[in-house]
């Protein structure tokens, strides 16, 4: 297993709440399902890494400051993250108040990670302003349709649902940001990654309280399964 993964695990998966009612069926999904995922992909980020670290020029932080701000920018944040709200009926609303106050705190923090990716562009000259961005293609165009799609969907299978996609993308996003801040030295790149480090370990920490402490029964437990299995197969191309 790799250092980074081993880390990761051992300061924010293993750790458990005594009493915790899903933690088991949250333990048995990580060593089943999860690490499989989460090892292929840090493989593939610190392969991607190394790619870009060979390259003579700075186009990649260019590119990927474009595909993070086409990910993460303020329209597609507010129309993912409100579905995710809206999953949520009136009558259930007292059950789930946890649940709703992570998810509002989420929009926010999703909102501010797009100007991350914008402070790359301006402060390497790229753009002028952010709005520039609007009239860039790259900045706007999200390459995984079917992930925001189903998204979308999770309101149409169970509130619980999308604590798969907090749980297992969140952490990817975790291991993700290790491995830049690990191996790249720009100072941008490193801000970029480093002011999005703990939020995105907050959405690490919702997807893992709502396992931990909400799906204790096969009723809610095979929603998040259903999804989780979605994410890795037609998502991640994992078998």
């Amino acid at each position: 297993m790799h250092p980074i993964l081993e880390e990761f695990l051992d300061k924010w998966v293993w750790p458990t709440m005594p009493g915790a009612p899903g933690a088991e069926f949250r333990l048995h999904l990580t060593k089943e399902k999860c690490l499989k995922g989460w090892e292929i992909s840090l493989q593939r980020t610190l392969g991607e890494i190394e790619e870009e670290l060979g390259r003579e020029d700075e186009v990649w932080k260019k590119e990927r400051a474009l595909r993070g701000y086409a990910a993460e920018g303020v329209h597609m944040s507010i129309k993912q993250m409100s579905g995710q709200l809206l999953s949520v009926d009136i009558a259930d609303q007292e059950r789930y108040i946890d649940l709703q106050r992570m998810r509002a705190r989420q929009i926010w923090d999703e909102c501010k990670h797009s100007k991350l990716h914008a402070d790359v562009l301006l402060g390497k000259g790229w753009i002028k302003n952010e709005r520039e961005l609007m009239d860039i293609a790259q900045a706007n165009a999200q390459p995984l349709p079917a992930y925001f799609g189903m998204s979308m969907m999770f309101p149409h299978i169970h509130p619980l649902a999308r604590a798969a996609q907090n749980y297992y993308q969140e952490a990817n996003a975790c291991i993700g940001i290790m491995a830049y801040l690990d191996r790249v030295d720009d100072p941008l790149v490193r801000h970029e990654h480093l002011s999005q480090r703990d939020e995105e370990l907050m959405h690490f920490m919702e997807g893992k309280f709502q396992i931990d402490f909400l799906c204790a029964t096969a009723e809610t437990q095979k929603p998040v399964e259903d999804a989780l299995d979605y994410l890795l197969h037609q998502v991640g191309g994992i078998r």
